[in-house]
C-alpha cells in the first residue's frame, strides 16, 4: 500500500487543475480491499488530502504493530550519529 500511495500522490500533482472529489474517487477505487480500504470507505472522508492523512497513519500503525519500527535504542543512536555528521 505505501508504494501504491507514494505513486498515486506523485502522479495526481502532475495533473493540473484536478478536481479533488474524481482523485479521491479513483485513489479509493485502486485500492486493493482490504482493512484501510473499508474504513475510507465507511468513512466521512471525502478528499484526497484526507485519505492520504489516515493511510500516512495506517501505514505508521502496521508499523509498530509488526514490530518494523526502529527501537528506541537505534532511534537514540541515530539522532546521536545525526547530532555529530
Amino acid at each position: 500500500m505505501k508504494g501504491y500511495v507514494r505513486q498515486f500522490n506523485h502522479e495526481a500533482i502532475l495533473i493540473p487543475d484536478l478536481q479533488d472529489g474524481v482523485v479521491y474517487a479513483a485513489f479509493l477505487n485502486r485500492l486493493l480491499p482490504g482493512r484501510f480500504k473499508f474504513s475510507l470507505a465507511e468513512s466521512k472522508v471525502t478528499t484526497l488530502v484526507e485519505a492520504l492523512g489516515r493511510a500516512q497513519s495506517f501505514i505508521q500503525t502496521t508499523k509498530i504493530c509488526n514490530g518494523d519500527e526502529p527501537s528506541r535504542q537505534e532511534n537514540k543512536k541515530r539522532a546521536v550519529e545525526d547530532r555529530n555528521a
